[in-house]
C-alpha cells in the first residue's frame, strides 16, 4: 500500500543524480569518481541505505560511493547488469543484483522492474 493512501509516513530518500549544479561542481572541480562519494559524506547517515544502478557494473563513481556508504555505516544494495562488473566483486555491495544480460534495455528494464518491486515490498512490510 502506498503510504500516501494510507496515511503512513513514507521514507525519505534523496537523488544523488538530481542536482546538476553539484554533479557539475564536483565533477569539475575534484573529478567525476567523486560526484556520489562527496554528496554522500555530506548527506548520509549510519543506518541509510544506498541504493546504485549501473549497467554495465564498471561505474567507477558508483563503487567509490558504496566504500564511502560503507565506512558512514550505510546498508547497500547495487543492480547492474551483463556479467556484474567491478560491482559484483565489491565486498562494500551487500546485495548486488545482476542482470545477465548484454541487452542494455533488458538491464534497465529489469533495473526498473526490481527497484519498484523493492519500493513496494518496503512499503507494505513497514
Amino acid at each position: 500500500m502506498h503510504p500516501v493512501t494510507t496515511g503512513r509516513k513514507a521514507l525519505g530518500a534523496t537523488n544523488l543524480t538530481a542536482d546538476i549544479a553539484t554533479l557539475t561542481a564536483v565533477a569539475n572541480d575534484v573529478g567525476k569518481d567523486h560526484i556520489f562519494l562527496r554528496q554522500l559524506i555530506c548527506l548520509a547517515r549510519k543506518n541509510d541505505v544506498l541504493i546504485g544502478f549501473s549497467t554495465s557494473g564498471n561505474s567507477e563513481n558508483l563503487t567509490k560511493a558504496f566504500i564511502q556508504a560503507k565506512e558512514i555505516g550505510l546498508s547497500t544494495i547495487g543492480f547492474s547488469g551483463q556479467t556484474g562488473g567491478e560491482m559484483s566483486k565489491c565486498n562494500a555491495i551487500d546485495i548486488c543484483l545482476t542482470v545477465k544480460t548484454d541487452s542494455i534495455h533488458r538491464v534497465q528494464e529489469a533495473h526498473l522492474t526490481s527497484y519498484h518491486i523493492l519500493w513496494d515490498l518496503v512499503h507494505s512490510l513497514l
